[in-house]
């Protein structure tokens, strides 16, 4: 087909901006026109791409997320956090997001505007004011509002059958009239001082496009739903580059402990997320002396190790921190996950996926974003097990990495996903959906 003109945007956070770069750079190898509208500290990964780095200039450019912690007023992690975010980074920032979107497609038409999901609304409003069709990347849990499902934040399994959705249609009803309130009220305000009717679909559907939302994932690892959107396609991991880190001084311990047929438990609380009270500090108190090789990614390159003391006796913390625990800042993870035997995670929708489509069952900590949400579904999977907790005990996550070390029915239902995710090439894929959109 004949080149295709994209406009693609997105929030300048790694969570919402690194799964695109594998669609990006698809798009660009066919020979699309690829635009991306995103933060200026980007601009060298999405040159990179082959795509064409667009600044902001009415959007708030950031990095990460210090100006959402800086709020006054800002509500601790849970689910009014998660509203208040919403309301913050998705919808009192439309404007400057129309604006940019807007004076883009003024400068040169595009076939197609492509956003991730945090802005399906910004999206939303310059298609009904005479843009183009908007696609969407779904790049957390999928979101939308139905009976057979608790409301978003809350980190609860669907529940059956008609007095299952009495209850979430109950609970639904409860949270858009209290903790979304807020946000109900943003969107309506924007909407309407952008001159558009001031309800949106979002309010009855969810934040998807009703042209082609490309959820990040498997239908496995998402609850079954009997009104499915029929624009919602999975496409599998999303998965941006794994980066070329370094392998660290002490990888052949690794090697030795599979060798040995020593567990090789990894720990990680991602990026953004580094506090090491949270979860890896509780990990390793609970997990050394185990038996196992405990392996931690700091996710920090200014802190590739772990306060000193911090181990138990109060051994100093450095690479070979003791006889069973080793730490470094970045990983590389495309080679330790197919060595691992479980990973114990503060639930990032990215990190997850890339430890399932490896077979790896995991435990997962966390309760800031949507990780409630992601750790929920990892154990209605049965894929791992959550803990429901922000900060685990040791003993906690010492339970939970022997529950999927110990009872097979973890990595057999990791292994069913894992194979799942191998039947999907994420970036092949929406490259294909996206063409096929923008010829119909």
């Amino acid at each position: 087909m004949s080149a295709v003109r994209v406009l693609l945007a997105t929030i300048p956070m790694a969570g919402h901006a690194s799964p695109a770069l594998p669609v990006a750079a698809e798009l660009a190898a066919r020979g699309h026109d690829v635009r991306w509208l995103t933060g200026a500290h980007l601009a060298g990964a999405v040159g990179a791409t082959g795509a064409r780095h667009v600044p902001l200039r009415s959007a708030h450019d950031y990095a990460d997320t210090a100006w959402l912690e800086a709020l006054p007023g800002r509500r601790p992690p849970g689910p009014r956090r998660l509203a208040q975010d919403f309301e913050h980074l998705f919808l009192r920032s439309m404007p400057g997001w129309v604006a940019d979107l807007e004076a883009e497609l003024a400068a040169a038409p595009a076939d197609v505007v492509l956003v991730d999901v945090g802005l399906v609304e910004s999206a939303r409003a310059v298609h009904e004011r005479g843009g183009p069709p908007f696609a969407v990347f779904g790049v957390s849990p999928l979101l939308l509002r139905d009976d057979d499902t608790a409301p978003y934040g809350l980190g609860l399994p669907p529940a059956l059958g008609r007095l299952g959705r009495a209850r979430n249609r109950l609970l639904q009803e409860a949270v858009w009239r209290t903790l979304l309130r807020p946000a109900v009220v943003a969107l309506r305000e924007e909407r309407a001082a952008l001159g558009l009717p001031a309800d949106s679909p979002a309010q009855a559907v969810g934040p998807v496009s009703p042209f082609l939302h490309l959820q990040s994932g498997v239908p496995s690892l998402e609850y079954p739903r009997r009104a499915m959107p029929a624009s919602v396609r999975f496409v599998g991991h999303l998965a941006p580059p794994l980066g070329d880190a370094p392998r660290p001084s002490w990888w052949d311990d690794v090697l030795r402990a599979r060798a040995d047929r020593r567990h090789v438990v990894v720990v990680t609380q991602g990026t953004v997320a580094t506090d090491p009270e949270d979860l890896l500090l509780p990990a390793v108190r609970g997990l050394s002396g185990a038996g196992h090789l405990v392996v931690v990614a700091t996710g920090r390159r200014d802190a590739p190790t772990l306060p000193a003391g911090a181990l138990p006796g109060g051994q100093p913390s450095g690479g070979e921190v003791a006889a069973d625990v080793r730490v470094g800042g970045f990983l590389p993870f495309g080679e330790l996950l197919p060595l691992a035997d479980a990973v114990v995670t503060n639930g990032g929708y990215g990190g997850v996926q890339t430890a399932l489509a490896a077979g790896v069952p995991l435990v997962v900590a966390g309760r800031t974003e949507e990780k409630p949400e992601v750790a929920a579904r990892v154990a209605w999977s049965g894929a791992g097990v959550d803990l429901r907790v922000q900060r685990p005990t040791p003993e906690r996550v010492r339970r939970g990495v022997d529950a999927v070390l110990h009872e097979p029915r973890y990595r057999a239902a990791a292994g069913r996903l894992a194979a799942e995710y191998a039947g999907l090439d994420a970036p092949v894929l929406c490259a294909d959906l996206l063409e096929e959109l923008v010829g119909r």
